[in-house]
């Protein structure tokens, strides 16, 4: 009984963690350069989305 308890606790204590985490970690690509300022996306390089065919 005292095992699953502590497993509970643990299980808990590492999904906080994990949450905490991935709130505070940013994601995907970088969105600021090296002085903190935003970068602003190329238009020269974006193209309309197309479907892909399940040929």
């Amino acid at each position: 009984m005292l095992f699953a308890i502590i497993f509970l606790i643990a299980f808990v204590l590492l999904g906080l963690f994990a949450l905490w985490l991935s709130r505070n970690v940013e994601h995907g690509e970088a969105r600021f350069d090296t002085t903190g300022k935003a970068k602003k996306p190329d238009a020269k390089d974006a193209t309309p989305a197309r479907r892909i065919d399940d040929s």
